[in-house]
């Protein structure tokens, strides 16, 4: 808090509370003297006094009324000087007239001493004193020598109404002046309780400001104004900063900025104005931190003893966020300008233009000045109510459109097809529609051509579709001559379609080598030449006698990545590059390349179908010489094969009867495998006779119920090994259509090998029957055993 009362202003204010108190009682005492002179004036002529004392008793009626005079214009210094002295003049001058000292007039010098010392200053009492001695010597000294006039000592009214007005003049003055004094004495306790209080406030102050400096989340410094010291700083400083109180006291705060220059500009904006609030400045930490922050500074106090308080706000996440939203602006403004994409602002309120894009060749044919300002609406750029309708309540419902396609009205009329997207964003706390749209006019007429030509070649195949595939290419591309060709393998290409000049021309064919075609066939893209097509290959004449200039041409590839055929484009102009022009290129060539490769599979099924009857009667022949070869190889199993064994079986037996109890164990177990040896070779020749039989019959299909068969099977099986103890689950109702003899054979051969492969194994199990799924439409049957089993490997 700042002092704005000084110590000579407080004086100037009591001296005049003092005279204000004490020109009160100086008017009562004038007062009183007006109404008693003229008494005293009256009762001496009445007594018939002289005309000296009655110029005396005139002189301080006349001094009296000028006193009140100048006391009712304000002037109470001049009063109370005039007062004072007429007082010690009249009394100096009454004594002379009465001729001695020893009177009641003395009490004037006493009534002018008071008066002096009451209300007047130190000096103008010494004053009084000493005039007032002078004149008392001067008249006791004149009254000695004899220079007065005899004085008449008598008692009159006149001598009583001179006492009385001299006392009651000299009882008004104290009684002024002691109210004067008590006055001032209650006014003193009066200001000295408003000074206990304004104490007691101003500690409660100061602690409520302790407080507030020490909790303030805001930083807090306090310096000299003069050196610009540090005198303290709160908490949230040192916490900003790093600094310590104890480090940061005495020193300056030069090293708390971060641009010298701003502390210099802070100085003086402090010097002119006494305060700032809020300036942005950058502050340095104690570990070098930049710190953006607001700087609120004021002076406060008087004198030399005057302080600098400054408030710190830290505002770098402020900063960097209004930095972060400037350099996004920046950004959307930069895209939004630079886009070559048709972009718009409009407000969602009522549709109305407040920004669009310098972008070449807006779809609506308006220039943004055009626009700004006015409504959707009003210029009228969808193509009627309804598709407007669609796209507000898309934007209501979703809050955004994506990908709407529609179209919008040109400035000359006309529909323009285009692709919108549109998002709300808030722009000045109110609502706008962001939009950007990109034309495809040409991406609809695309799909049309494709659209027309896929419902044109879809009912046509082999030479019909090769026609119409090149009318409907040339047209697309504008070429003056569309060939398609299918290769050779001489190097040589024949012609399936040509098109030239919008006429249909007979098919050629033409070597490959000099001409573009060769290099298009080992390019994997199409193969462009813009222009210069007559210098690069001269050795081409066809491009010379029908004046072409660009080619583009594209090989067509079957599954395995091998060329089976070209489609070539010429023009007699030069062709600028064009994607769109190489997508309908590609396009085409894929649903050629089908219908070419389906063109060559029918004639290799054509092919195959004229050589069919010959390759039956061929795989005929070779059929029946299996079959002889067959029949050969079962006479000589049957014959050449089983007579040796006959003897080989005859002999062993009788060798074994001959032997009978001459043999050891050993000699009879070896007797014995060849016994079981030649059975078993027995039994392979009787299956290899009955392969051969069953290769020679006929299929007889029946119905055949398999669980039955597989029944009596095991039945014979068990008939020749009675003793065997083996568990047969068989699946009942296994009904199927095949041949009976071929399905015993199989079950007969299966279920032997399981019953005889399983006779080393305890528990002994076969099964039979249908696995639950099936495989390629077919039931799959199965026999399972615990027996030895094999390596699958």
């Amino acid at each position: 808090m700042s002092d704005t009362s000084s110590p000579e202003s407080t004086r100037l204010l009591a001296a005049e509370l003092i005279e204000k108190r004490y020109s009160r009682g100086l008017r009562s005492l004038l007062l009183m003297l007006l109404a008693g002179l003229p008494l005293v004036m009256l009762l001496s002529l009445a007594q018939g006094t002289g005309p000296v004392q009655l110029t005396v008793v005139g002189a301080a009626l006349t001094l009296t009324g000028l006193g009140y005079w100048l006391l009712h214009k304000g002037h109470y210094q001049w009063t109370s000087h005039l007062l004072v002295f007429s007082l010690i003049g009249m009394s100096s001058a009454g004594i002379v007239a009465y001729g001695s000292t020893r009177s009641a007039l003395l009490l004037g010098f006493v009534g002018a001493v008071v008066a002096a010392g009451m209300i007047q200053g130190k000096r103008s009492l010494w004053v009084a004193v000493s005039l007032s001695s002078l004149s008392l010597g001067l008249l006791c000294w004149a009254e000695l020598s004899g220079l007065l006039t005899t004085p008449d000592f008598k008692v009159n009214l006149r001598f009583w109404a001179v006492n009385v007005l001299l006392l009651t003049g000299i009882a008004v003055s104290v009684y002024s002046s002691r109210q004067v004094v008590l006055g001032a004495l209650r006014e003193q306790h009066a200001e000295l309780k408003r000074r206990e209080e304004a104490e007691d406030l101003l500690r409660l102050s100061e602690d409520r400001f302790s407080r507030i400096f020490r909790n303030s989340p805001a930083a807090i410094i306090v310096q000299a104004l003069e050196d610009k010291t540090v005198l303290d700083v709160n908490p949230a400083f040192e916490r900003m900063y790093g600094y310590t109180r104890e480090e940061i006291i005495g020193g300056t705060d030069a090293p708390l900025w971060g641009d010298p220059a701003e502390r210099k500009a802070v100085q003086r904006q402090m010097a002119a104005a006494g305060r700032a609030v809020n300036l942005p400045v950058e502050a340095r930490t104690k570990d070098g931190r930049q710190l953006h922050v607001l700087l609120s500074t004021e002076i406060e106090g008087m004198g030399h003893g005057r302080i600098v308080v400054s408030t710190i706000t830290d505002a770098t996440a402020e900063h960097q966020a209004r930095q972060a939203a400037r350099q996004s602006a920046e950004l959307f403004s930069k895209a939004f300008d630079s886009s070559p994409i048709d972009m718009a602002i409009t407000r969602v309120s009522d549709g109305t233009y407040l920004a669009l894009n310098a972008v070449e060749g807006r779809l609506n044919g308006y220039k943004a000045s055009e626009l700004v300002g006015r409504t959707s609406v009003e210029a009228r750029v969808w193509q009627d109510e309804a598709e407007r309708q669609k796209f507000i309540e898309t934007m209501r419902t979703h809050g955004r459109v994506e990908g709407l396609e529609t179209k919008i009205r040109h400035k000359n009329g006309s529909l323009v097809d285009c692709r919108m997207w549109a998002v709300i964003v808030d722009i000045g706390g109110e609502p706008c529609v962001l939009s950007s749209a990109v034309n495809i006019t040409d991406e609809k007429r695309r799909e049309a051509l494709l659209i027309d030509m896929a419902r044109g070649l879809s009912a046509e195949t082999g030479a019909a579709f090769f026609r119409l595939v090149v009318q409907h290419l040339g047209h697309a591309i504008a070429a003056d001559m569309v060939t398609v060709g299918e290769t050779g393998p001489d190097g040589s290409v024949t012609s399936l379609a040509v098109l030239r000049d919008g006429v249909h021309q007979p098919n050629i064919t033409y070597s490959l080598a000099g001409t573009p075609c060769d290099l298009a066939l080992e390019n994997d893209d199409v193969c462009i030449y813009g222009d210069g097509i007559q210098e690069l290959f001269p050795q081409d004449t066809f491009l010379v006698d029908g004046d072409f200039h660009a080619y583009a041409g594209v090989a067509l590839r079957d599954a395995d990545g091998s060329t089976i055929g070209i489609v070539n484009a010429f023009w007699r102009q030069p062709q600028a590059a064009s994607t769109d022009r190489n997508a309908l290129m590609k396009i085409f060539s894929s649903r050629i390349t089908a219908e070419l490769v389906r063109l060559r599979r029918d004639r290799e099924i054509q092919r195959l179908h004229d050589t069919l009857e010959q390759r039956v009667n061929e795989r005929t022949d070779q059929l029946r010489a299996t079959n002889a070869e067959l029949e050969s190889f079962g006479y000589s199993v049957s014959h050449d094969l089983q007579s040796p064994l006959r003897s080989i079986e005859g002999f062993s037996v009788l060798l074994a009867r001959r032997l009978k109890g001459r043999l050891n164990v050993e000699e009879e177990r070896l007797f014995e495998r060849v016994r079981i040896n030649v059975v078993r070779m027995h039994e392979l020749i009787n299956d290899l006779l009955a392969l051969a039989r069953a290769s020679k019959g006929k299929l007889e299909l029946e119905q055949v119920d398999l669980s039955a068969l597989a029944e009596q099977v095991v039945a014979q099986l068990r008939q020749r090994e009675p003793a065997r103890q083996v568990k047969v689950e068989i699946q009942s109702g296994l009904n199927v259509r095949c041949d009976s003899k071929f399905a015993r054979i199989i079950l007969e051969n299966l279920l032997g090998n399981a019953w005889k492969y399983s006779r080393n194994t305890v528990d002994a199990t076969i099964q039979f029957g249908a696995l639950p799924t099936r495989e390629g439409g077919r039931r799959m049957l199965f026999v399972r055993d615990n027996g030895a089993g094999f390596d699958m490997a």
